[in-house]
């Protein structure tokens, strides 16, 4: 019988405070429990801190704000098998941790891949083409950060990692990853908070995002698009492939 292989789920943070505590909650009640490492960008970390404390969550911090350079940090301090990126306001159960792992146990030609999202729940306009969503997403779709991205730890470093990108970091990773080898779109769904979509409208949201990867495929760079994505350039520095940007491992 093939060895069970073990899991660090790596959640960047960005001023997430209410999401974090619900998020870490749920991920605590794992069985068997994997390894959870916060990477914190926010500006009161110390709200960050209390939170990863009561739970007793690995924290690391991470200075400038950038999710490509959060996700890597998070990523070099890991030590499990397989690195799950993990979005706070996304839900994680473990029907769904369940199912990462069996896909790992049950086909060793596995490198990486997501989880299939919901987007009945989210667009309900879009719900006759979720059939298509599911057959393009599975078999050649870009991976995006809200599927809660899957890799061989291994592989994540042959790969390059996020290299440090402020936005886009899952694109430009997901391309890669589906050259390097087999990628696996798995089940139960996984779903958003509602929360952006909230606030700008799902059809502008929408759009936006699409413009911002249009342009990214045009060739902007990621830290002129974070600029325009987070309205202020803290986001796009050029912190660049697992750089020595202020980081700390805090274990209370």
């Amino acid at each position: 019988m093939p060895k069970t292989q073990s899991v660090s789920i790596i959640i960047p943070c960005r001023d997430d405070y209410k999401y974090l505590s619900s998020i870490l909650l749920d991920l605590s009640n794992l069985s068997p429990l994997p390894e959870i490492i916060v990477s914190d960008a926010s500006k009161d970390h110390g709200a960050v801190k209390e939170i990863c404390k009561h739970h007793q969550i690995k924290l690391l911090q991470v200075e400038p704000p950038s999710r490509g350079q959060q996700l890597d940090k998070g990523a070099e301090k890991a030590t499990s098998d397989i690195l799950l990126f993990h979005h706070t306001d996304t839900n994680f159960s473990q029907n769904h941790y369940d199912s990462l792992v069996q896909s790992f146990n049950t086909d060793s030609t596995i490198i990486g891949g997501a989880f299939l999202k919901d987007i009945e729940e989210l667009y309900p306009i879009f719900r006759l083409f979720c059939w298509f969503h599911k057959v393009y997403t599975m078999h050649i779709g870009t991976l995006y950060g809200d599927q809660s991205i899957f890799v061989l730890r291994s592989v994540f470093f042959e790969l390059g990692g996020f290299e440090g990108l402020p936005l886009m970091e899952d694109v430009k990773f997901s391309s890669k990853l589906r050259d390097y080898g087999n990628v696996s779109v798995i089940t139960p769904k996984i779903k958003s908070s509602k929360r952006k979509f909230s606030r700008e409208g799902t059809l502008q949201r929408k759009l936006k995002n699409m413009w911002l990867i249009i342009l990214y495929r045009l060739g902007v760079s990621p830290y002129k698009l974070a600029e325009m994505y987070y309205g202020d350039q803290s986001s796009s520095s050029r912190g660049g492939q697992f750089s020595s940007n202020s980081v700390g491992l805090e274990k209370d």
